[in-house]
């Protein structure tokens, strides 16, 4: 019975994770306090690629990847964040709707018996808004190291992708090629659509984590050349998708950002999973509330 899902064991230095570091990273994580990082990764990886892989690419059609694994795709891993949750919205341009994709955990169990893989699948909410996958890596690495977080799957189910989504890598420190793997390819949503939805979500009410939200616009916003544009028409369109004026939205996202800026506890959480060293949290606060006269 194997660990992982589509990656073979065998090829997994359980013993020695940071041996499956890219070179250029091995300085910056090749300690062994980052084990439990790497495995993450190595898991997350094995959770996408299975995704893609199941039912001969049928979700790979119809799911379209966003949040912190899609866009540290967009620019150098160095200058992103680490993200241990696939978050998808159903490929709404090519006409797909939730129900095509509703059976998501029941082809993922299926999978893992025909790989004879033990680690377990669960379903851990299920409502009008969301469904949330776990795969539960961590029960099945107990007995070896212990990861990050406890990766899963999460799919909106009333999302609507605006523009068509874009075919592409996902971007890693793992050296793939010692595995004989090149790097899973996801539908990602367009960098404006990207940058738009973070921008927006700031805003939400209840969000608990849009720490995460600020750092992923301000890197795709510094590492990109977007069309402002277009940016802001789909910021638009999500407020009004949402029965919100453009403009007082725009305040209430302000508002959220100059509370995360009193906030300590944000500013931790975000900078553990941050890779680049130099990080300053009080002005990306300020870039991004600036990102708002777009």
């Amino acid at each position: 019975m194997s660990l992982f899902f589509f990656i073979n064991d065998r090829e997994v230095r359980l013993e020695d994770p940071a041996a499956m570091l890219k070179e250029e990273y091995f300085g910056r994580f090749g300690e062994r306090t980052f084990r439990r990082l790497i495995l993450s990764e190595i898991c997350v990886l094995d959770m996408l690629y299975m995704v893609m892989d199941l039912e001969d690419g049928y979700y790979k059609q119809r799911l379209s990847l966003k949040g912190g694994l899609s866009v540290r795709s967009a620019m150098s891993v160095a200058d992103h964040r680490f993200s241990f949750d696939a978050d998808f919205d159903p490929n709404t341009p090519g006409g797909f709707t939730y129900g095509d994709v509703c059976e998501l955990k029941k082809d993922i169990v299926r999978y893992g018996e025909t790989k004879r893989c033990k680690t377990p699948v669960r379903l851990t909410r299920n409502d009008a808004q969301f469904c949330f996958i776990e795969i539960g890596y961590r029960k099945s690495l107990e007995n070896y190291y212990q990861i990050m977080e406890r990766p899963k799957i999460e799919v909106c189910k009333n999302c609507q992708v605006i523009e068509k989504p874009v075919l592409g890598p996902i971007n890693t420190i793992i050296d793939l090629e010692r595995m004989n793997l090149k790097p899973p390819m996801v539908a990602h949503l367009t960098l404006e659509e990207q940058f738009a939805t973070k921008m927006f979500v700031i805003g939400a009410r209840g969000r608990q984590r849009n720490q995460f939200d600020a750092y992923d616009s301000f890197r795709i916003h510094t590492s990109n050349q977007l069309d402002m544009k277009k940016a802001r028409s789909i910021f638009k369109r999500l407020c009004e998708r949402h029965h919100s004026s453009p403009h007082d939205y725009t305040e209430k996202c302000r508002k959220q950002l100059d509370t995360m800026l009193g906030n300590r506890n944000k500013k931790r959480q975000l900078e553990e999973i941050v890779l680049a060293g130099d990080f300053d949290y009080d002005e990306m606060i300020s870039r991004v509330k600036s990102f708002y006269d777009f």
